[in-house]
């Protein structure tokens, strides 16, 4: 009886947490999502239409991690190659059209805004981003 009542509890808590793969937020460039985790972080996806994308690769990042500050890269697919040399993700996604991210959650929970500085190839990050948290 005791281990049927702990299994529906636990049922309960995993029904109830956040799924983050479902996470996302409103940017003044598309919709961003969190598209997956790798090896220490996450990978969020912005949609830029007609096939394109930019993959975040947001170290330290983890559904279970603080949700302070992070560095990480970003990579676009596509385009005219803006960096000498060719940056690949952990997830295969390879281009010459990438750079820095410096990301800030505004809040350390779920949901949460976020703020964040890009730059191109090894350049310091300046370009400011904002990511408002939404439902869908």
């Amino acid at each position: 009886m005791m281990r049927a009542l702990t299994g529906c509890l636990l049922a309960t808590v995993l029904t109830v947490s956040p799924a983050f793969a479902d996470e996302m937020w409103k940017t003044g460039l598309g919709k961003v999502e969190w598209e997956k985790d790798y090896d220490g972080g996450a990978i969020l996806k912005l949609d830029m239409g007609k096939g394109g994308f930019i993959r975040y690769f947001i170290d330290g990042l983890t559904p279970e991690g603080f949700r302070g500050h992070h560095e990480g890269y970003w990579i676009r697919s596509g385009g005219e190659a803006i960096c000498s040399a060719e940056l690949v993700g952990p997830d295969g996604t390879r281009s010459k059209n990438w750079g820095r991210i410096s990301l800030t959650f505004v809040k350390d929970g779920f949901p949460s805004d976020w703020t964040a500085l890009t730059g191109l190839c090894v350049g310091e990050p300046l370009d400011l981003i904002t990511g408002i948290a939404n439902a869908g």
